[in-house]
């Protein structure tokens, strides 16, 4: 599908962000026939910080049919080491020890290679995917279609008539703070910090691609 710069275009899904959770969507969506146009403000591959995955995200790669694309990039993690002060040894919280014991595993990723793969396949399935390519507005006129407008790698502005629009720009929250309706959880600030380490040792044997947990006590600021 070719666009010109400021040519009004229609599709039936937009989806805002080109991660997991949008390409996924993008991919269910256009494997069922829908119109899907997916918008992802970087280009792939693209840094990214979040590679340790769940049991529970294994049938879903079965169902995009990237199942052994994302095993050929993964290490096996078969369980969780929780680490804390208060304890001499660490505890190992093993998947296959679950109620649930049909998803014994999950896996350690890239971050840029799981994504680029989860992005391509969502293009293969039929969703029209572009990159380096931010969404500027969204505006949801009464009694019509919602209308998206985006603003490509070159400068050239375009313009989407769509039936829904999927916001998964992540921390990006772009439909909430278009709308106002972002709000703060007074009981759970939190925050997020990440390093690169090298020369950190794996843990032995099939424990090599477990996540390592360190619980560490923080103190509670006083109320007023």
């Amino acid at each position: 599908m070719a666009l010109q710069a400021g040519i009004s275009s229609r599709c039936d899904v937009f989806v805002i962000g080109g991660g997991p959770a949008g390409s996924t969507i993008s991919a269910l969506l256009a494997q069922r026939g829908w119109d899907v146009v997916i918008a992802e403000k970087a280009r792939h591959p693209r840094f990214h910080i979040g590679e340790s995955l769940l049991p529970l995200n294994m049938p879903l790669f079965e169902q995009l049919g990237v199942a052994e694309k994302i095993r050929a990039i993964a290490v096996f993690k078969y369980g969780a080491e929780l680490n804390s002060p208060h304890h001499e040894k660490p505890v190992t919280l093993d998947f296959d020890q679950a109620w649930d014991k049909n998803f014994p595993y999950a896996y350690q990723v890239r971050r840029s290679e799981f994504d680029q793969i989860l992005f391509d396949n969502c293009v293969e399935r039929g969703a029209l995917g572009l990159q380096q390519c931010r969404v500027s507005d969204v505006a949801f006129p009464d009694g019509t279609d919602a209308e998206v407008s985006i603003v490509r790698e070159d400068g050239s502005a375009q313009h989407w008539q769509t039936r829904f629009v999927v916001d998964a720009s992540g921390r990006d929250t772009f439909l909430s703070n278009k709308l106002g309706i972002k709000r703060r959880n007074p009981k759970h600030a939190s925050a997020a910090l990440y390093g690169h380490f090298t020369g950190a040792h794996r843990l032995p044997g099939r424990a090599e691609g477990n996540i390592s947990l360190v619980l560490v006590p923080i103190a509670r600021r006083k109320e007023r």
